[in-house]
C-alpha cells in the first residue's frame, strides 16, 4: 500500500512516500480503505521525537491518528460492522497511524461518520472535536450557565470548543488574533479578544473554565488569576511548574485526549443535527504531507489541516 511513514525522528524532512505492507487484521479489528486522514500537532511533535523514549513506536513509523474511510474487511470476532460501511476514528497514538491507503483498527474504536459530511471533513472531526469536549466537560466540567475563556479559538480544538460551549449554553469568550475575528465570532463566541493586542487578563472578568488549546506567553499563569474559586484551568500543551498548586481550590489538567466511541458518536450526532460545523483549513494530496504538516508547525491554520489520500472515494455518506 502507499504510505507515508518516517524512519527516524527528525523535522518534515523525514517523511517518505512509499510503499509499505497493508496491516493484517486481528480478530478484534477492522481493516480501513483510509480516504482521508487528519492533520494534527501531535503529528509533528510526534515525528520530532515527543515519545522517542517510551519504546512505543516501532519504525517504519506511519504518522497521522485521524482517519476516515471505507471498511474493506472485518476480524472474525467483530460483530458490529459490515465491509462496505463508511466510518471515522481516531486511533490510538501510541500505535501505526492513518496517513496510509489501509489502517487496521480496532473495532471498539470506530464509529460511524457523520451523514452530512464527506471523508475530508469526517478526517477533520475526531482527535480535535474528542480533545474539545473531554477539555471542556470531562476536565472542565463546564455547565450550562457557566463563563469559559478558550485560548486559540480559530484553530481545530478550539473552534470546535467554542460551538460545543455555545450548545451546552455557556457564556463563551475566545481568544485568536484580529484577522480571524470574523471567524470566530461566526462560531459564536459572546466576546472576542484579540490576543495580540489586548492582555485577556485585564478585560476578561472572571471565569469558570479557561480551556487552553495553545501554549506559550505564559498562559497558564495568567489564566489562573481569572478563574473563580473552585473553577478549572485545561491544558493541551503547558504545563504548570512542577510543584505548583493551584490555590482557591482551582483544578489543573494537562490533558490527553482519548479514544472514546460513545462520545464521538454523539459528535457526529451534533454535526448532523447542524449544531457543529466543521471549518477545513486546507487540503493536500498524500503524495504532500510535507507541505501540510509544515502548514501545521506554521501555527496560521484556521480550522483543520487533511491529507485526501484517496480523493476518487471522497464524498457525503448516500
Amino acid at each position: 500500500m502507499k504510505a507515508v511513514f518516517i524512519n527516524e525522528y527528525g523535522d518534515s524532512g523525514q517523511l517518505t512516500v512509499g510503499e509499505l505492507e497493508t496491516p493484517s487484521i486481528s480478530p478484534t479489528q477492522v481493516l480501513v480503505k483510509v480516504v482521508a486522514s487528519g492533520v494534527n500537532p501531535v503529528d509533528f511533535h510526534v515525528r520530532n521525537g515527543l515519545l522517542q523514549d517510551t519504546g512505543s513506536h516501532v519504525m517504519p513509523l506511519i504518522p497521522g491518528w485521524d482517519a476516515a474511510g471505507i471498511i474493506d474487511a472485518v476480524g472474525a470476532d467483530v460483530t458490529s460492522w459490515n465491509v462496505g460501511d463508511e466510518v471515522f476514528t481516531f486511533t490510538p497514538i501510541m500505535g501505526q497511524g492513518n496517513y496510509a491507503e489501509f489502517s487496521a483498527v480496532e473495532a471498539g474504536f470506530v464509529t460511524a461518520k457523520p451523514k452530512t459530511l464527506n471523508f475530508v471533513e469526517s478526517a477533520a472531526v475526531p482527535l480535535a472535536a474528542l480533545t474539545a469536549w473531554q477539555g471542556l466537560f470531562d476536565h472542565g466540567g463546564l455547565k450550562k450557565g457557566q463563563r469559559v475563556l478558550i485560548h486559540g479559538a480559530s484553530g481545530g480544538v478550539g473552534s470546535f470548543a467554542v460551538q460545543m460551549a455555545k450548545e451546552a449554553g455557556a457564556y463563551v469568550i475566545g481568544t485568536a488574533s484580529a484577522k480571524n475575528e470574523t471567524y470566530v465570532r461566526g462560531l459564536g463566541v459572546d466576546e472576542f479578544i484579540d490576543y495580540q493586542k489586548v492582555s485577556f487578563e485585564d478585560v476578561v472578568g472572571s471565569v469558570h473554565v479557561a480551556f487552553a488549546t495553545v501554549g506559550g506567553n505564559a498562559i497558564l499563569n495568567r489564566s489562573e488569576g481569572i478563574i473563580m474559586d473552585e473553577g478549572s484551568l485545561v491544558s493541551t500543551f503547558d504545563h504548570l511548574e512542577e510543584g505548583q498548586v493551584l490555590e482557591r481550590g482551582i483544578s489543573f489538567t494537562r490533558m490527553m485526549v482519548t479514544q472514546n466511541r460513545d462520545q464521538l458518536s454523539h459528535i457526529a450526532d451534533l454535526i448532523d443535527a447542524g449544531k457543529i460545523a466543521v471549518a477545513v483549513d486546507s487540503v493536500y494530496p498524500l503524495d504532500h504531507a510535507v507541505q501540510a504538516h509544515l502548514r501545521s508547525e506554521s501555527a496560521r491554520a484556521v480550522g483543520k489541516i487533511v491529507l485526501n489520500v484517496n480523493p476518487s472515494l471522497n464524498r457525503k455518506t448516500s
